[in-house]
């Protein structure tokens, strides 16, 4: 069983859908509210700081139109994103992972002679493969292995928080949150410690490699570096394969091996390691963004900080209210089958779609007062930051729970916890995922 690789999707000249996509946009429906075509750029100031007024003015003003600047067809209202998730007939999967910026040929030649061999997995899979994935895949990532993981993520942050409480001051992102969901992951992979950094360079190069615009020279570094994690990963597998654990139970890449059971019909063995750089990546770059965001804006709001320190009970409340608003993710993508009309725009057949996560979690349609962080909200967990529909994330669970287990602690170690003064978030330049690059925050010895 084959499937195509990420350099099969998206490497392409994108000429003929660039051109679909002006011609469209003749018609002028996409192009209402002056300059919010040519207003939406990801990579650069002042979207990168703070997106929210770009996301509240083309709500109002054009909840879909054509961004020259990526090439995408752009939706901004909740419905409509939610329609488009809801639609995989309509709006294909397969380019949500493939590179933002077409790959150069020597990127491109670095990949196919290192033997990048990385499949269609879960986030980019279209039915009816998407099913075979999702059902297998499920059979060894089960409720209950999440759950036991919570004694290693607790014991994980106390270790940490235990680490640098006497010195009262701290990068919170270097020094606790962007390893932990690292951490984590080996745990469930089953790898050795000693692989954080190989996830924390995967992570960091998926999100320029995918998300980012990075010149030719960066591509063929990065390009290297992603063989190379993927070639980790194959490895691994084969290990697993030649001296296989006792218990098979024990961690997710034997859980896999044992659900295929030698057949290629449920998992190829590039299935297998697709799916591991899947959760190895988008796992951890999310949920670090994730915590980072959450302790950032709680942190921010003093009497809101006080009251999770007062009363744990609301911590769950306050991280699905974070994920509203201050997504990780603040845009997923698409790619049309045919033409569609969305909220009386034709998107062209093949064009690229952006759907703005971000924006979809603060609309007063389905949000009252939006841009109030309100831990109590009662809908807040209606947010799209997981997606929706049958690309729901399989590791939303996991993510929550690292999140509220990262405050239960802080909470009760450090609750005189605060940003430093002088603080000054910054974010690194790409379409989709958003959280501090730095966390300094000081608090009482």
């Amino acid at each position: 069983m084959t499937s195509p690789s990420l350099t099969d999707e998206h490497i392409r000249p994108l000429t003929s859908q660039t051109d679909r996509a002006h011609k469209a946009s003749q018609a002028g429906s996409a192009l209402r509210g002056d300059g919010v075509t040519t207003a939406y750029d990801p990579f650069r100031e002042p979207l990168l700081s703070d997106p929210y007024p770009f996301f509240a003015r083309t709500r109002a003003d054009a909840p879909v139109f054509y961004a020259p600047v990526i090439e995408h067809w752009v939706v901004a209202r909740y419905e409509d994103v939610k329609r488009v998730l809801l639609d995989p007939e309509a709006f294909s999967a397969a380019n949500s992972i493939a590179p933002v910026t077409p790959l150069c040929d020597a990127a491109q030649r670095i990949l196919r002679e290192g033997g990048w061999r990385q499949a269609p997995a879960l986030g980019n899979n279209d039915p009816p493969d998407h099913a075979r994935f999702r059902k297998n895949v499920q059979r060894a990532f089960t409720p209950r292995r999440v759950a036991e993981l919570e004694p290693f993520i607790r014991e994980a942050v106390e270790t940490r928080i235990e680490t640098i409480a006497p010195r009262g001051r701290a990068d919170l992102m270097a020094e606790l949150i962007y390893d932990l969901p690292a951490l984590v992951i080996l745990e469930l992979l089953g790898i050795p410690d000693d692989g954080v950094p190989i996830v924390r360079e995967a992570g960091d190069n998926r999100i320029a490699f995918v998300w980012g615009r990075p010149t030719d020279d960066e591509q063929a570094r990065l390009a290297a570096a992603m063989v190379r994690f993927w070639l980790y990963l194959r490895g691994l597998i084969d290990e697993r394969l030649a001296s296989p654990p006792d218990d098979s139970s024990g961690d997710l890449t034997s859980g896999l091996l044992a659900v295929r059971g030698g057949d290629d019909t449920v998992f190829t063995l590039d299935e297998i390691a697709s799916v591991l750089f899947a959760f190895l990546t988008a796992g951890h770059e999310t949920t670090s963004s994730l915590i980072g965001n959450a302790a950032r804006q709680l942190l921010g709001r003093r009497v809101v900080w006080e009251e999770l320190c007062a009363d744990p009970s609301l911590i769950s409340g306050a991280v699905e209210e974070v994920l509203r608003f201050d997504s990780p993710v603040v845009a997923w993508r698409r790619r049309a089958r045919r033409d569609v009309e969305v909220a009386g725009v034709t998107i062209p057949e093949g064009a690229q779609v952006l759907m703005l996560l971000g924006s979809a979690n603060r609309d007063d349609a389905v949000f009252d007062d939006p841009e109030w962080l309100d831990i109590r909200r009662g809908n807040a967990s209606a947010h799209l930051s997981f997606g929706h529909g049958i690309h729901f994330c399989l590791g939303a669970a996991l993510a929550r729970l690292e999140a509220r287990v990262t405050f239960d602690v802080l909470t009760a170690r450090l609750p005189s916890l605060r940003l430093a003064p002088g603080y000054v978030p910054h974010f690194v330049p790409n379409v989709s995922f958003r959280g501090p690059v730095a966390l300094e925050v000081e608090w009482d010895g």
